[in-house]
């Protein structure tokens, strides 16, 4: 058996420590208890920990791992061999060290002085990794080799709704067990091997709507080992509402300058057919003749279902010359809630409203605004077959200096795969329906500068109408 390899200092024990604290390299003494008796300012540092108390509370073992006891450690001066260290915030170290058992002059023993090499700059990447999860404007997830979530971006918390202290250690199954395991982003697969690269997903979370680009690969240790795996998300949802939005407008542009083209062409001979319509309406009643007398009440009604088509046309030529002005949002919904609450009567639907205090003003068209909420609340109470509760929401949204009104609907929801056709002029999944309402609504909300999205996880649909506060 090997002697273990030994240092006799023949000054105090507090020479030797302060000795010890000027040194570049990460120093530690442990005793034969593995109680750390003293740590140099540099371990200290690199570790995350604030002193020797709080080492000793976790146990020395946690936080370095020794393959093993101090005493075999000691019987050779190589420093090439490695081990891990794990940091207050949870991050794993590599690093190589040496063990010297530590005696006075007259033999008596002080423990086992542990030095740790290249600690200083392990710990600037450590730092460098702290700062960039909790700044980066990217949603980033480590995980282990046993499926865990070892550490989370802020990003990531927003865009998943979680917060990080809940999620951390946690194995991923649980985290994401509410979403059915075919449409979860982080597969097992991921320690597999399986390489992503700009991946296009979506995620709804509440009532916002993340479109993604996800990267994702192992991370391997120096043997070659999987010992983990990272996912990058990049949110790209302004960009692809912005190619959205930009085709749309082509779309109603062209529709539009056609309806202007022919809107006159057409209503000219339908008010020449409906005039003489009417005037066979009142030779018919004269004449008792019933049956004929009705089939001229449809036709007449059709004739107004065009008219009110051609409209529709119209609002989706270029931008009307609107007239803005400042308008009192709440004053507008408290204006159009009896008509809101007579229609929800009819389907057998609860109407709750949730206004906010101070609303401020917005620079906007007041019946506009209400063509825009009362279509919108008509919809979400019509896909109400069988009754439920619409609900209307005022929020003020500081943050990004807009302010918005919430309608959420406990109807069936849209499918996945309509909810991005629902603007699209002509799109319909009602039997009578035109197709237009909400491409109009749309290009209404554009045009004062606003947005409306939506988001439905097939239990209930929400609409969020938003509108800029002026002159912030």
């Amino acid at each position: 058996m090997h002697t273990p390899v030994t240092l006799k200092f023949p000054y105090t024990i507090e020479n030797l420590l302060n000795s010890l604290e000027v040194k570049s390299t990460s120093m530690l003494i442990i005793n034969e208890k593995d109680e750390v008796t003293f740590s140099n300012s540099v371990f200290l540092s690199a570790s995350g920990y604030v002193d020797i108390d709080e080492l000793n509370n976790i146990k020395i073992r946690n936080i370095i791992h020794f393959q093993e006891p101090l005493m075999n450690l000691a019987q050779t001066l190589q420093n090439n061999k490695k081990l891990s260290i794990y940091t207050k915030n949870r991050t794993t170290i590599e690093t190589t060290y040496s063990v010297i058992s530590l005696q006075t002059h007259d033999d008596q023993h002080q423990g086992y002085l542990v030095m740790l090499y290249d600690l200083h700059n392990s710990n600037l990447i450590q730092h460098f990794s702290a700062t960039f999860m909790k700044d980066v404007n990217l949603g980033v997830l480590l995980i282990n080799k046993e499926f865990q979530l070892i550490d989370i971006s802020d990003m990531a918390c927003t865009i998943f709704g979680m917060k990080k202290e809940e999620v951390i250690d946690k194995s991923l199954d649980e985290i994401f067990k509410p979403v059915p395991r075919e449409y979860q982003l982080v597969q097992r697969t991921v320690l597999e091997g399986l390489v992503t690269k700009n991946h296009a997903v979506s995620w709804i979370n509440d009532s916002q709507r993340f479109e993604l680009l996800m990267d994702s690969n192992t991370l391997k240790n120096s043997n070659g080992d999987t010992v983990g795996a990272y996912i990058i998300l990049k949110d790209v949802s302004n960009l692809r509402s912005l190619e959205e939005q930009v085709q749309r407008s082509d779309r109603l542009a062209m529709i539009g300058q056609i309806a202007a083209g022919t809107a006159h062409e057409i209503r000219n001979p339908l008010t020449s057919i409906k005039g003489f319509l009417q005037v066979i309406k009142k030779s018919l009643k004269e004449n008792e003749m019933n049956q004929e007398f009705e089939f001229t009440n449809i036709m007449l009604t059709e004739i107004d279902r065009i008219n009110g088509l051609v409209s529709e046309f119209l609002l989706l030529s270029k931008p009307r010359d609107f007239v803005f002005e400042q308008v009192d949002l709440s004053k507008v919904m408290q204006e159009i809630k009896p008509i809101i609450h007579n229609e929800a009567i009819l389907h057998d639907v609860e109407v709750q409203y949730h206004s906010a205090s101070n609303l401020p003003f917005i620079l906007a068209n007041t019946e506009l605004i209400k063509q825009v909420c009362l279509n919108i609340c008509k919809n979400g109470i019509e896909a109400m077959v069988d009754g439920g509760t619409l609900s209307i929401t005022e929020k003020i949204d500081e943050a990004n200096k807009q302010v918005s009104i919430e309608i959420h609907d406990t109807g069936p929801g849209i499918p996945s795969f309509l909810v991005d056709k629902i603007f699209d002029p002509f799109f319909t999944t009602k039997q009578d329906g035109t197709g237009l309402g909400l491409s109009v609504c749309q290009r209404i909300i554009h045009d004062i500068g606003g947005s409306i999205r939506v988001s439905s996880k097939g239990f209930g649909t929400t609409f969020i109408i938003s509108m800029p506060l002026p002159g912030r």
